[in-house]
């Protein structure tokens, strides 16, 4: 995993063998902080031009209700229109943060799956078809 960017609330790094973007998002969450990160990963599947994400959120604590609407009706349709295909989401053990992701759920024209670990979701990930 090559590391592309590093915040107080994430982690972003690239697997150069299989493509795709691991996010590790860390702690606590804000408007902010998901608006600036979300923002993040847009550019970096533009410029990777890459179609698959692992979107770990393990260690998030808390909840994230706020942004979880503008996550389902902007952020991915803009993750969509970037090249997203495949959407690995491996879940937090905080139940209040479970509750804000699944209603980020997208309604947009990607596969999302939601897993209870890393492997699981990498397994899965990375036998997706890459987009042709």
């Amino acid at each position: 995993m090559e590391m592309l960017f590093s915040a107080k609330n994430i982690e972003i790094s690239f697997d150069t063998t299989h493509r795709f973007l691991y996010c590790n998002w860390i702690g606590f969450q804000n408007k902010e902080s998901i608006f600036n990160s979300g923002a993040r990963m847009i550019e970096l599947l533009h410029k990777l031009q890459i179609h698959k994400v692992l979107n770990d959120n393990t260690l998030v604590t808390g909840p994230w209700q706020e942004s979880a609407d503008w996550t389902n009706s902007i952020w991915f349709p803009q993750m969509v229109e970037a090249g997203l295909t495949h959407f690995a989401w491996i879940s937090s053990g905080n139940i209040f943060a479970n509750l804000s992701a699944r209603r980020a759920m997208p309604t947009t024209n990607v596969t999302v799956r939601i897993f209870a670990s890393y492997p699981e979701a990498y397994t899965w990930l990375t036998n997706q078809p890459e987009k042709t």
